[in-house]
């Protein structure tokens, strides 16, 4: 669920978090890191739309956001997202990375950066995709860093863990879309919502940063950031700003 103390409400007394809630009538089932993946998608667009309106770097935005390194409240400590937000920008050499909009034979290519702190756990993400003329995103690469603590326990099913969140939450933007007609979900099985098969997949570069902290759990934190990583990527790469989900291809199109 949401509270009015979600990031970045408590960086910044411009930001106030408040929510209505509806009772839905219509049954759901599990998914990863909810509600973190819709709320990340949303600040996490904002905020590099603030920094595109302020003419600055979405990392020295976010740096900047996060302030020196402190706790705010008793569960977030700037100092742990600023260390993954360097890490992250780090491993995919953010500061020399091409220009936005740069035309490759697939298409048009762009960076998205993005962070949030969830279950948990801090995570940076950096995607790289292309879009085609005709609209079509491909992710290229994702590096990720993420700090859940002074120890990694299996760090071979950890890497697996943030791997597959991240490729969870592509999938979640690039095409799982749930309609509803009189009161009941049109989707009844996986021929018409589609997960991510092997084409769409993509290399996703993990790093984890060692902090003096309790270890904390991994199977979430590492996908809401990805939502709006991609959707940043693919505003740098055309200029277009999504505000909703799944992509739709044909808004993309005359982008492109």
């Amino acid at each position: 669920g949401m509270s009015g103390a979600e990031i970045p409400a408590r960086l910044s007394p411009s930001c106030l978090v408040e929510a209505s809630l509806i009772p839905p009538g219509v049954p759901t089932g599990a998914l990863r890191a909810p509600s973190s993946n819709a709320l990340s998608f949303v600040f996490q667009s904002f905020i590099d739309e603030l920094a595109h309106a302020a003419g600055q770097d979405p990392l020295d935005f976010q740096l900047a956001l996060m302030g020196e390194p402190r706790m705010v409240g008793t569960d977030f400590d700037t100092g742990r997202a600023i260390g993954v937000l360097r890490a992250a920008t780090d491993m995919a050499d953010w500061r020399k990375r091409p220009a936005p909009g740069a035309r490759t034979a697939a298409g048009r290519t762009g960076r998205g950066l993005a962070f949030y702190f969830s279950h948990r756990g801090y995570f940076a993400e950096v995607v790289q995709a292309t879009v085609a003329d005709s609209g079509e995103v491909k992710v290229d690469k994702v590096w990720v860093a993420g700090d859940v603590g002074s120890q990694i326990v299996n760090p071979s099913m950890a890497v697996n863990q943030v791997q597959g969140a991240v490729l969870d939450g592509l999938a979640q933007a690039l095409g799982q879309e749930i309609t509803f007609r009189n009161g009941r979900a049109e989707q009844a099985n996986f021929d018409g919502f589609q997960l991510m098969r092997m084409p769409q997949s993509c290399p996703v570069e993990v790093r984890f940063v060692h902090t003096d902290h309790p270890p904390t759990g991994l199977g979430e934190p590492a996908l809401p950031p990805a939502l709006p990583a991609l959707c940043n990527a693919i505003f740098s790469a055309t200029g277009h700003r999504l505000r909703h989900l799944p992509i739709d291809p044909a808004q993309l199109k005359a982008q492109a």
